[in-house]
């Protein structure tokens, strides 16, 4: 069988169609779908964004964790998946690991996720008003 070639076009489609079924709650399906274009397309990030979303979702934190880091190793400033994956952890209650994500957050100034997540990680210091 020979290895078919998806376009842009043809991801973005199957890819939307994902989203749909995710924000009407179909996780399972919607996962599936993203599974399958992180085949297709390895390094789409937004596929792999997508996945990790549903994948918590769905309560699989490691499989989220796994995706996020992937992301992350292919671009490590990519603020939602830094900020993601700490939620991951703090679910996981890996809270040195959430303390580590955080902390890069606070050093790149994203304010709006420390304020946000700073709370979830025990003995962190929360940031002023």
């Amino acid at each position: 069988m020979g290895q078919v070639n998806w376009s842009d076009e043809e991801i973005y489609l199957l890819a939307d169609r994902g989203y749909a079924l995710y924000l009407q709650g179909q996780y399972e399906p919607a996962a599936v779908i993203f599974q399958a274009l992180t085949v297709i397309s390895p390094e789409n990030i937004y596929c792999r964004n997508a996945l990790a979303t549903v994948c918590m979702a769905l309560g699989d934190m490691s499989r989220a964790v796994a995706e996020l880091s992937t992301v992350l190793t292919q671009n490590p400033a990519n603020v939602e998946a830094r900020a993601r994956r700490c939620e991951a952890y703090c679910e996981q209650q890996q809270w040195s690991k959430a303390a580590s994500d955080l902390a890069v957050l606070r050093r790149n100034g994203e304010r709006h996720h420390v304020r946000r997540l700073a709370y979830r990680i025990p003995e962190v210091e929360h940031p002023a008003g």
